[in-house]
């Protein structure tokens, strides 16, 4: 009786174990992190580099690789479990592909303590649980206290949040045993992916693709509401005969062609939502009809009664504002649609091995550059099937320190099948990887509107 209530107990055990990582969707490793907790966290610090790499399996059979990895300030101690990745061997031509074991530090599952090389003492864990790496859990002591910060591509969603248990419990517990006791303190929801909502935008972003080859760059052209070339400035019919003696290589062919700036295409871009629900497009003056008021005694104030300072963030409020008349076929404005994205995500964000305050949304200047990947990794999450107007506040060409809105850009953020996160991103008829765009633009500001996407997009094409 007393075997058969083991065997049952065992079970039982094994089943929560393997439950627990097909809750949490990531291996556990914290029946392993106890059996090593004296000969690897607890074991005075000059002895950890005797310490040589371990291989151990967890009780349902996934395996993990225990080793030391150091830089200046800590040793590292890396529990990371087994991925295989595929290799090629090419021999005189004979292409082979064989299979081999890996062990990441930042994989899905990983976990790692940091141990002070002078001190000895535990600082911190850092608990990988994410399809993409730049998203992590963080576990610190302090004042014999542990607490937990949640990361986002360099961002803080969540600070200083208490644990409830000693840091030591915390070195062998599990993820799910984390997660529980946080599961109303840190907002799980946030990072959590659900694959499988990005279909229509990834059919707009197929659309827009498959135009781009017939768009030709030029400065401020766009279609009017019938279709016409215009001037976006002047609203007249777009004068190629200038454009030709300028350039005397430029040769215009309209039945072919895509004729467009960067703002246009965002226009070109928006009347596909709004002509198949209104028979017409956006017109041109409305979308350039301002949305920020100036003290006029002030310096933008004075200086916008000479430039146009907000030409780009007001055409994007307007054509957002559009699409949303497109989809809910309600006339709304800028100011009735509530279409800026103006949340504050971030309290701090990672700076080297410390942290620095978040400046977060600036009221008609938007984010600062460096926040906009772990932005969009949010909205993508929050929002799924959304896509984002973007007007780029930058330095003017005249005078460096005055920042104007000249140019603009659209994001596609989605996440794939197995739930990493991207972004499609074009500015003008050029499409570009988001950490390109964020490198071209390092100096300046993007203020993003939100679009609902849709399967009922019909662009104006040429052939």
């Amino acid at each position: 009786m007393k075997k058969t209530l083991i065997f049952v107990l065992s079970l039982v055990l094994s089943g929560l174990a393997f439950a627990e990582y097909n809750s949490s969707n990531i291996p556990d490793s914290a029946e392993i992190r106890r059996s090593c907790a004296d000969s690897w966290f607890n074991c005075p610090v000059d002895q950890i580099r005797s310490q040589k790499e371990k291989f151990v399996k967890n009780n349902i059979g996934f395996q993990f690789q225990i080793r030391l990895e150091e830089d200046d300030k800590f040793y590292q101690i890396v529990v990371a479990p087994k991925s295989e990745i595929s290799i090629d061997f090419n021999n005189n031509g004979v292409h082979r592909m064989e299979k081999a074991d890996v062990y990441p530090k930042t994989a899905c599952g990983s976990w790692i303590l940091y141990r002070d090389k002078k001190k000895g003492n535990c600082t911190k864990i850092v608990w990988y649980f994410n399809a993409d790496s730049d998203v992590y859990l963080q576990l610190r002591e302090e004042n014999k206290k542990t607490f937990a910060d949640l990361v986002v591509f360099g961002g803080f969603i969540a600070r200083h949040v208490p644990v409830g248990i000693s840091f030591e419990k915390a070195c062998i517990s599990s993820f799910a045993d984390i997660k529980r006791l946080t599961k109303t303190s840190l907002p799980w929801n946030k990072v959590q992916v659900l694959p499988g909502q990005y279909k229509d935008s990834v059919a707009m972003v197929y659309q827009i693709r498959k135009n781009l080859s017939s768009i030709v760059h030029v400065d401020d052209a766009c279609y009017d509401e019938k279709g016409v070339l215009k001037s976006i400035f002047t609203q007249e019919p777009y004068n190629f005969a200038a454009l030709e003696e300028k350039d005397a290589d430029f040769k215009a062919d309209t039945k072919r062609r895509h004729y467009l700036s960067n703002s246009g295409f965002l226009k070109w871009i928006i009347d596909g939502i709004v002509e198949p629900a209104f028979g017409r497009g956006t017109r041109i003056d409305a979308m350039g009809e301002s949305t920020v008021e100036f003290n006029p005694l002030s310096k933008n104030g004075v200086a916008s009664q000479k430039w146009n300072l907000t030409f780009t963030l007001d055409w994007c409020r307007n054509l957002a504002a559009s699409a949303y008349s497109a989809h809910t076929y309600r006339d709304v404005t800028y100011k009735t649609a509530g279409l800026d994205v103006n949340r504050n995500y971030f309290s701090s964000e990672v700076d080297g091995d410390g942290v620095r305050n978040s400046l977060g949304y600036i009221k008609n200047s938007g984010y600062e550059i460096r926040n906009l990947k772990s932005i969009l990794y949010l909205l993508g999450i929050e929002e799924p099937g959304w896509f984002y107007l973007a007007a780029i506040r930058q330095p003017s060409q005249k005078k460096a320190d005055d920042l104007v809105y000249k140019d603009c850009a659209v994001f596609f953020p989605y996440f794939d099948d197995a739930g990493r996160f991207g972004c499609f991103v074009f500015e003008g008829p050029r499409e570009y990887s988001l950490s390109e765009f964020i490198a071209n633009h390092s100096k300046s500001y993007v203020h993003l509107e939100r679009v609902k996407s849709t399967q009922a997009f019909f662009l104006y094409e040429k052939r």
